[in-house]
């Protein structure tokens, strides 16, 4: 996957995250997540301790794609990380002991974090099922943030072609799976070559499930 890779015209690369970015990273992601829809139809944002608990739980998870060797990228902008992708490479498994150990030692956070609406909870979770169908093995963008001080200026779409373009030479993986519970990011997802497969409609929110197929598969 291709890194320390420079947007042209923008000022703009795409880097591997470090370990030693991984606080800045998670600060980006909970940015970039408070204004989601179903992260607020889900989380009680208006808790103020809600932002702290989500940086706990995002840091374990960027912790755990590090340590595994998962893609985690940044977009860095004038030495600033402005945007973040965190992808799932189905071929790269993620200690079970280590996971549940982060698990263990934050689960305080995390029952705090989840628990105030667990039946809006379960609905995202059963929701957010990737369809039956898809060609194994593909990607997943896990996460996919920018901040919202910097959206609109590239950070997203620099860090969907990283990793689009990593695929194209890659004749073994059928694409991209990603979700979403906004209708502009969808809009925007299409843009870039994304179909819509699915749509669960919640009321409230609705989440909208969208595949790139990799032209180089097979």
């Amino acid at each position: 996957m291709p890194m320390n890779e420079k947007v042209d015209g923008t000022g703009m690369e795409v880097v591997a995250v470090t370990p030693g970015m991984v606080e800045e990273v998670t600060g980006v992601l909970v940015e970039a997540f408070k204004g989601e829809e179903t992260t607020n139809y889900h989380l009680d944002m208006k808790n103020p301790s809600t932002p702290r608990r989500m940086a706990v739980v995002d840091g374990i998870y960027v912790r755990l794609y590090l340590e595994a060797g998962r893609p985690v990228l940044a977009a860095v902008n004038n030495g600033r990380v402005t945007g973040v992708g965190m992808v799932r490479d189905p071929r790269i498994h993620i200690s079970r002991r280590r996971a549940v150990s982060f698990i263990a030692r934050n689960l305080h956070h995390i029952l705090a974090l989840y628990g105030r609406r667990p039946i809006h909870g379960l609905r995202i979770l059963r929701a957010v099922r990737q369809p039956r169908g898809l060609t194994k093995p593909y990607f997943t963008f896990e996460a996919l943030g920018v901040h919202p001080d910097h959206q609109g200026k590239g950070a997203g779409r620099a860090l969907m072609r990283a990793v689009q373009t990593s695929l194209e030479g890659e004749q073994r993986i059928s694409g991209i799976y990603l979700s979403t519970g906004s209708e502009k990011n969808r809009a925007f997802y299409e843009r870039l070559g994304y179909d819509t497969l699915r749509v669960d409609d919640l009321g409230e929110v609705k989440v909208y499930h969208l595949f790139w197929q990799n032209p180089t598969f097979g």
